[in-house]
């Protein structure tokens, strides 16, 4: 029976680690895709405020890394049944918590700062589109995607926008959209934190098995 349990936490543990890797391999891809294809790379050339975006590009580097990584770890300690590797499995599962939860509870406290960041990124860069066609296309892809068209600038009059109809604002556009969508990042949020604390048990009872049955 302890040699069924083993086989059993295993081979779940194993399934799990190939969802980590694959996981980390595509926010990975992601993140360097966003920051270095033409049609969004110049975003990150605007102006300071927009640079400071760049800092979630960065932390989806670094959170598609640390699954991959832990992914081949888990399979690799899993498979070989490498004591010590699995200790350090359990403690890369239980840094990935940690950090899910930090970066969790910040956006909901930053959310306002984001918006507003996001409301500026966006009227300075639909205020920088002459001349540069890949900007002109994002803009472009915003408005159809947010159903807008331009910002109230400082005079309260409508501007980066062509069109003589009137339309929502993107700056209301944004934030109308970002607070709408709130639930679905919690519930993101929850299920990645699930996963996580799962295979933490998953790795403990495995650990534990591990003494009552020599060979799996």
């Amino acid at each position: 029976m302890p040699q069924l349990h083993a086989k059993c936490f295993k081979y779940c543990l194993v399934a799990l680690n190939l969802v980590f890797a694959l996981l980390g391999l595509i926010i990975l891809l992601l993140g360097v895709w966003f920051r270095f294809d033409p049609r969004t790379r110049s975003l990150f050339e605007i102006d300071e405020n927009a640079k400071r975006i760049s800092v979630g590009i960065y932390v989806m580097w670094a959170a598609g890394s640390l699954l991959l990584v832990a992914g081949f770890i888990g399979y690799l300690s899993v498979t070989r049944q490498y004591r010590c590797m699995i200790w350090i499995y359990l403690g890369f599962l239980i840094l990935l918590f940690l950090i899910e939860m930090g970066v969790a509870i910040w956006a909901f406290v930053q959310k306002d700062q984001v918006i507003e960041q996001l409301q500026t990124t966006y009227a300075k860069t639909a205020a920088s589109t002459t001349g540069n066609v890949d900007l002109q296309c994002m803009i472009n892809a915003i408005h159809k995607t947010l159903d807008c068209c331009g910002y109230v600038n400082e005079s309260g009059q409508q501007a980066g926008c062509s069109a003589t109809a009137q339309h929502k604002d993107c700056g209301r556009a944004i934030e109308e959209i970002i607070n709408s969508k709130l639930h679905i990042f919690a519930a993101v949020a929850f299920g990645i934190a699930l996963v996580t604390v799962l295979g933490i048990i998953l790795t403990i009872l495995f650990q534990r098995s591990l003494k009552s049955s020599r060979v799996i």
